[in-house]
């Protein structure tokens, strides 16, 4: 069991830190395509638009992959497991 264990958890947090990665890779990509073109503040500035996407779409990535996290850790302390 407690290898079982060892196991899950090593892979909760190999998930944890690609779903960082990812996250942090799209924040990135939204910054900078929000400065490069922040002059031309308009709901037509495609830059700027897709840059909030990015931005707005990594932090989402980042709290949805923290909670599955936080969740099969506590799935796995109901079942018994440390």
């Amino acid at each position: 069991m407690a290898l079982n264990f060892r196991k899950s958890g090593s892979r909760d947090n190999q998930m944890s830190r690609t779903v960082s990665v990812i996250s942090l890779i799209a924040c990135i990509v939204g910054i900078i395509l929000i400065l490069l073109d922040i002059g031309n503040l308009t709901d037509r500035n495609i830059y700027l638009m897709t840059g909030i996407g990015a931005f707005a779409a990594g932090i989402f990535i980042f709290l949805i992959g923290k909670s599955f996290v936080i969740a099969r850790k506590k799935e796995d302390q109901e079942n018994g497991h440390r």
